[in-house]
């Protein structure tokens, strides 16, 4: 023992009683030794000290001992852990559970790695969404160290000393967030130890991607190989050969129906709030839903169990603040962000073109044919209008001695805008407006806790209210003579679009945890409510109200301590009320020798979807949601994927993954692109196709190479998506306007201890499918190649452990180029007739769009 602990005494009989808290906190001041523990299981301890004698550790563990907790004492590392001692440890199991914290906050961190050495080789496991995890531990040693990580935390040894005891319950380890750490995304989630899950770190960093200062997570995932890239407006993204539609994003398990303000610019959730990002786009485990494409599931924070934080920012875009403290100290807090923009009120870096090109006001377009020019009369003049987003994010959080965990937890985001400017048609200077809105309530109720048997449940109920519309007075619509597309026109007609969804979700998840395996199980159910209104140039009035009850029953067997194969089998149930549809989602996926050299694996899930949002070329601010039904059947797809890893040295990692796609029932609107709308009769009764058949199929590179302060990727994808329908070309294949051949990308990050940081990302596609001016059977065109620089540099001043201002400046495309976004019909002049015709534009994407953030930690 050193002299550190001399002002503490313990056990004393005339010793004045104070909170093991404090007494932590004094030892900790006053010495190297950090203790790892739950701020619950020891907040109600008390213990008799005094400043008059020495003691030493061991005399603390001796008085723990009476309130049922342990302590081992790590010299070595100076580490001291608390933990839950049992009655009867039996001696031939080596068993270690408990939880993975927050250092400065105490807050739960989900999806953390958990790995050692057993028998010479690697394994591991992952913790669960509420960050408990349960260890089986096969060795004839009386110790073992155990390698505790997390994405934007330095992680952690800690060595357990079996010799006492086989059983170490309700252990704490409490990991310190990475001073100058980032904002990333889990790929692939939390399923199976490997490590590859700390491969996309750096690749995927939200904070570093975002043409308005703010985070856009869903944009950063474009630096995927097996996302799309898209252009800076845009809702929803296109993973592995499905629409936007296939794509989900969840917050704390609830369908967040619109994941974005301001045109799919950024995240329609705070970041400062968020705990972590599990994207789960191959083989997605059965407790999930799972779409057609992928999952983005958001797990908040619960608030600082310690002491009171807050913090204010300013970006370019929006201004918001943050504040969360305990309410008991140990064992109860709260959580408040709220964010508010303010584009309408300053026009700086650009904020009046991004709402008149999100609101397709006045997109910067060129005719393909050198013959046709625009119509300079034509052009948008007094603009006037306002915009606005707010999100609010609240949470109350309790949890008790043993463990349990009490949470209420709710979300209100909000989008409005509205633009009248001056068109000249047909000689005449007319007067248009074009209005935008969404909204979204949510609230959900949570417990979580310890059953008999090394069982954990997680039970919740929530509740969702999401509300949209769009009107544009000045609609461009291109009418056909006589259904056979010849001399066909343009006519501006108004188009209105109003969803109401309406979701009251009962969710229970339990989870078992045996030597060389885990399994969870549960059910689900969801009562839903859909009011889906259009008027378009195609239907004049159409209205759609439905509701839907949908029941799920779902088993998940991951075997994760194998060293020859990981094991995940999958099963989940579905039975839909509106059609009587029972469906079976089977989820197979093996990946041999994981921790090896070389690495492949295979997989294979039936998928199914039972809400389907449209897709419009044009309407790029709001989702709208329509619902299966006796004649519609839900959308699905067989999925089979395979990969081979390969990691040479811990700093260098290959991976190659093919995928194929057989889709069923794919929703296309009749206003999604101009070719199809010309393939609509007048008379149909829906605005929108659902016996859509379709092949995807991709073969996938990423390579990464990690320096001590630099890291370099580079992703390539070749792919491909045909979708067919009887009603459209006599049933012939087509390409939908979001295939790409090729995608290659080249993402680099570079660190330093002065709190500098840069990022910058390359991302080159080959073009979209152009619309077809007429239904002949013609050689596909497709419009030019996209490729974008997206700059951003970030500052951290900091003293001590702990964050004090960060400074982030972002250039998105930072070559202002020119990038073709899609193709469209217009009116224009031709240059030698000297009249209006119609003719083959291309629209580009933003130019150039500098952004920054400010935040400031109080």
């Amino acid at each position: 023992m050193t002299g550190f602990y001399s002002s503490i005494v313990v056990g004393q009989s005339n010793s004045p009683k104070r909170t093991l808290l404090s007494v932590i906190s004094e030892i900790e001041k006053n010495s190297e030794m950090r203790f790892l523990y739950r701020e619950a299981l020891i907040s109600d301890v008390m213990v008799s000290v005094s400043s008059s004698s020495k003691q030493t550790l061991e005399d603390l563990s001796d008085e723990l001992n009476k309130h049922r907790i342990g302590l081992q004492i790590d010299y070595q590392r100076n580490q001291a852990l608390l933990y839950r001692t049992g009655e009867s440890p039996s001696v031939s199991n080596t068993k270690i559970s408990g939880f993975v914290l927050d250092a400065q906050t105490g807050d739960r961190l989900p999806y953390s790695t958990i790995s050692w050495f057993e028998n010479g080789k690697i394994t591991g496991i992952s913790s669960s969404t509420s960050g408990t995890f349960n260890a089986t531990v096969n060795t004839t040693e009386e110790s073992i160290s155990l390698l505790f990580s997390f994405v934007g935390y330095t992680s952690k040894k800690v060595n357990f000393d079996f010799s006492d005891t086989s059983t170490l319950s309700e252990v704490s380890i409490r990991l310190q967030p990475t001073l100058y750490g980032g904002n990333e995304i889990v790929i692939n989630g939390t399923s199976l130890f490997s490590p590859a899950d700390t491969v996309y770190s750096s690749l995927i960093e939200a904070g570093s991607f975002s043409p308005l200062g703010d985070n856009n997570a869903v944009k950063s995932l474009q630096s995927l190989p097996g996302v799309l890239n898209g252009p800076a407006i845009e809702d929803g993204i296109n993973v592995r050969g499905s629409s936007s539609d296939g794509f989900r994003v969840l917050l704390d398990g609830l369908t967040l129906y619109n994941q974005s303000h301001l045109f799919g610019l950024l995240d329609g959730l705070n970041g400062d709030v968020l705990r972590s990002s599990g994207f789960f786009y191959d083989v997605t485990p059965a407790q999930f839903r799972a779409p057609l494409g992928g999952t983005l599931n958001f797990s908040t924070k619960t608030g600082n169990l310690q002491k009171f934080n807050s913090s204010i920012g300013l970006s370019n875009t929006a201004f918001n603040g943050t504040l969360e403290g305990p309410i008991v100290t140990g064992k109860s807090s709260f959580l408040l962000a709220g964010r508010h923009s303010f584009i309408d009120d300053l026009n700086w870096f650009n904020n009046q073109s991004v709402i008149e090109y999100g609101l397709d006001i006045d997109r910067h377009y060129e005719f393909d044919a050198d013959t046709i020019r625009q119509v300079e009369d034509r052009r948008i003049r007094d603009i006037n209008g306002t915009a606005f987003f707010y999100d609010l994010h609240g949470k109350l959080y309790l949890e008790t001695s043993k463990g349990s965990q009490f949470i209420i937890s709710s979300y209100l985001g909000k989008d409005k805008a509205n633009q009248t400017y001056q068109r000249r048609f047909q000689q005449l200077q007319e007067s248009f407006t074009t209005e935008n809105e969404w909204s979204n309530k949510m609230i959900q109720l949570a417990y979580n806790t310890a059953l008999l048997n090394n069982i954990n449940s997680e039970t919740s109920i929530g509740f969702s209210d999401y509300y949209s519309s769009y009107f544009k007075e000045d609609s461009e619509f291109r009418r056909t003579n006589n259904g056979n597309n010849q001399n066909p026109s343009i006519e501006v007609i108004p188009f209105f679009l109003e969803n109401k969804l309406r979701e009251i979700q009962l969710n229970q998840n339990f989870t078992r945890n045996f030597t060389t395996l885990s399994w969870n199980y549960g059910f689900t159910y969801s009562d839903f409510e859909v009011l889906y209104t259009e008027i378009s140039p195609r239907n004049q009035s159409f209205n759609s109200k439905r509701s839907s009850q949908l029941f799920e029953a779902f088993s998940q067997f991951d075997f994760s301590t194998s060293y020859e194969a990981h094991l995940n089998i999958g099963s989940r149930l579905y039975y839909f009320t509106n059609g009587k549809y029972l469906k079976w989602s089977p989820r197979f996926k093996v990946q041999f020798y994981p921790e090896s050299l070389v690495s492949f694996g295979a997989g294979y899930s039936k998928n199914y979807q039972f809400l389907h949002q449209l897709d419009f070329q044009t309407v790029n601010s709001t989702d709208f949601w329509v619902m299966t039904n006796n004649e519609q059947p839900p959308s699905s797809s067989d999925y089979f994927t395979s990969n081979i890893r390969f990691q040479p040295l811990n700093s260098i990692y290959f991976q190659i993954e093919g995928y194929y796609k057989l889709f069923e029932n794919l929703r296309i609107h009749s206003l999604s692109n101009q070719f199809i709308s010309s393939f609509f009769d007048e008379n149909d009764t829906f605005p929108f196709l659902f016996n859509n058949s379709g092949t995807g199929k991709g073969l996938e590179f990423l390579a990464k190479k990690s320096f001590r302060k630099f890291n370099i990727a580079s992703t390539y994808a070749l792919s491909s998506i045909k979708l067919e329908n009887r009603a459209i070309n006599n049933g012939i294949p087509f390409h939908p306007s979001y295939d790409r051949t090729h995608q290659f990308s080249i993402i680099g990050d570079i660190n330093f201890e002065t709190g500098f940081s840069f990022y910058a990302s390359w991302n080159f596609a080959t073009g979209t499918p152009n619309n077809r001016l007429q239904r002949d059977e013609i050689e596909e065109a497709r419009i030019a190649n996209y490729f974008r620089l997206d700059l951003s540099a970030k500052y951290i001043y900091a003293s001590s452990v702990s964050e004090k201002v960060e400074f982030l400046i972002s250039i998105y495309n930072a070559l202002n180029r020119e990038n073709p976004w899609y193709s469209e019909v217009r009116a224009g002049l031709h240059t030698n007739k000297n009249r209006v015709v119609l003719g083959s534009a291309t629209v580009f994407d933003l130019g150039i769009q500098p952004s920054f953030k400010i935040k400031l930690y109080l």
